[in-house]
């Protein structure tokens, strides 16, 4: 595996932090309201805050302008973690200088707020890049290596660049064509529901399918799953999680991006794929805010027995690269492994096991 060195500095982006720090004759803005933007205001006096779609009208006592507001001499920080290089693209074409909110605080040295699911990657890589290594070995096609190292590679750098060739698919994950088998009157289980979009894609894909089963935690987005999917037949709602034993845990829902700790504002009621579904089931995908290895621990029983496609989102955890291949190959070894990102930036990282096929 060929792997850009942990030290990789973006030159360009590292004299664009120092810039936007330093000088007092540039005007200086943040394109973006949320917390990434509101700690960079903490350090840095800026001239405004661009937002076109908000109807915030202010951020930290700033106006929220619109882009045709701003002077053409104006170096911009993008606080965007959704499409990172759309936006640098629309800001070049308009000839605005700017940058990217992970260079600024990969090299401006401020306690700032960190990207989410960044901040780990390095070190971890650093010491278990043997397991990187053996689990890259194992992806079955050419493309899954590519995307393997660029991924990592952009997790390592916070270097925007290795996301080029990237766009945003959300109708396209979890159902590449190109790697899932036929599957005529599929079972479906739906690990972090949401409120339907997969579950929805899911009928779009295989409309003969014959169960779903959809796992929401959070009561308002399984409220409005069942209101958007009502249309359906044969979707049960389960409003609980999945975890590797029945309990009840505490579930953090105020955060920008939810996740499940030890410690949170709302509890919430897990259990296991074996303990509820006992029928054989044909498809399992889950993207459970960091829980996944636990809901695969709890899948042992149908993973071993049915040997179901599995399409894990694997960007919570730096771990979860090796740990999550290590855990289903040690229930069942008769997968192949693919990797698939389907968006400009870094969430959306999906690792698939798809059954081998049998020997004749």
């Amino acid at each position: 595996m060929n792997r850009v060195s942990i030290c990789h500095i973006n030159q360009k982006e590292k004299e664009l932090t120092e810039l936007f720090i330093s000088s007092n004759n540039i005007p200086k803005y943040i394109l973006g309201v949320n917390k990434l933007a509101k700690s960079v205001q903490k350090y840095i006096k800026v001239d405004g805050i661009i937002d076109d779609f908000t109807r915030v009208q202010t951020s930290k006592n700033k106006n929220i302008l619109n882009i045709s507001d701003i002077p053409k001499d104006a170096i911009i920080l993008v606080a965007s973690t959704a499409s990172p290089l759309e936006v640098k693209q629309k800001l070049d074409d308009m000839g605005f200088i700017n940058f990217n909110y992970l260079s600024f605080y990969r090299f401006c040295g401020f306690d700032l707020v960190a990207p989410p699911f960044m901040v780990d990657f390095a070190d971890d890589f650093k010491k278990n890049f043997d397991k990187y290594e053996t689990i890259y070995q194992l992806l079955a096609d050419n493309l899954s290596k590519k995307i393997f190292q660029k991924v990592i590679n952009f997790k390592i750098t916070f270097d925007i660049e290795y996301m080029i060739g990237f766009t945003n698919d959300h109708k396209g994950q979890y159902f590449d064509k190109t790697i899932l088998p036929d599957m005529p009157n599929m079972i479906f289980v739906d690990g972090g529901g949401y409120v339907g979009d997969t579950a929805r894609q899911l009928v779009s894909h295989f409309p003969d399918f014959k169960k779903i089963y959809l796992f929401e935690p959070n009561e308002k987005n399984i409220t409005i799953a069942k209101k958007r999917l009502k249309d359906i037949a044969n979707i049960e709602f389960f409003n609980i999680g999945l975890s590797n034993k029945k309990a009840t845990l505490n579930f953090n829902d105020k955060m920008s991006y939810s996740a499940i700790y030890t410690a949170g504002a709302t509890t919430v009621c897990v259990d296991t794929i074996d303990n509820i579904i006992t029928q054989k089931v044909d498809f399992i995908k889950l993207d459970i805010e960091g829980a996944e290895q636990d809901a695969i621990d709890g899948a042992t029983r149908t993973i071993a027995k049915y040997t179901p496609v599995i399409a894990c989102c694997i960007y919570h955890k730096a771990q979860d690269w090796y740990k999550i291949p290590q855990k289903v190959l040690s229930i069942n070894n008769h997968y192949k492994i693919y990797i698939r990102h389907y968006m400009e930036g870094i969430f959306e990282t999906v690792m698939y096991f798809i059954p081998k096929p049998k020997e004749l």
